[in-house]
């Protein structure tokens, strides 16, 4: 018999609705000169995040994410390995961002960017994407919660 899991069923789901997709929200991220735009770097990853009014993005999830690799890392078969690392590594990891925005009319877009070697990816992503996800909610809470 299969031993209970201590998670719901499809808390480690990556839906499509999840994946940021529309260029009207991803190019946003990039402006530098957007005092909403907020970055965490840690190791080889740099994820840039802003929350965005639900109605703009038209889904009802609490986030969306998308990933990116330069063209300047290695072929395309590694680049799509990196972002397949990177789309698994967020799936395990991405409960503290989602139950910290369930209940809000809010939804957070972030961008990973992955800016390492080709050669030990994997163990860095594993490493350096859940201490991103974990530093997101603290800086988050200090803008959604000023006077706390």
């Amino acid at each position: 018999m299969a031993e209970a899991s201590a998670d719901p069923p499809g808390r480690n789901r990556f839906s499509r609705a999840a994946r940021l997709k529309r260029q009207r929200l991803i190019r946003p991220l990039f402006d530098r000169h957007r005092k909403d735009v907020h970055a965490v770097r840690v190791g080889t990853l740099l994820v840039r995040y802003r929350l965005v009014a639900s109605q703009e993005v038209g889904q009802d999830v609490p986030l969306q994410i998308g990933f990116a690799v330069g063209r300047g890392f290695g072929t395309k078969p590694d680049r799509n390995r990196i972002k397949r690392l990177l789309r698994e590594s967020f799936r395990l990891h991405q409960h503290t961002l989602v139950d910290l925005l369930a209940d809000r009319p809010e939804t957070l877009t972030l961008m990973v960017l992955y800016r390492g070697h080709t050669d030990g990816a994997s163990l860095a992503i594993r490493r350096d994407l859940p201490n991103a996800l974990r530093r997101i909610p603290s800086d988050l809470e200090k803008r959604l919660n000023p006077e706390a």
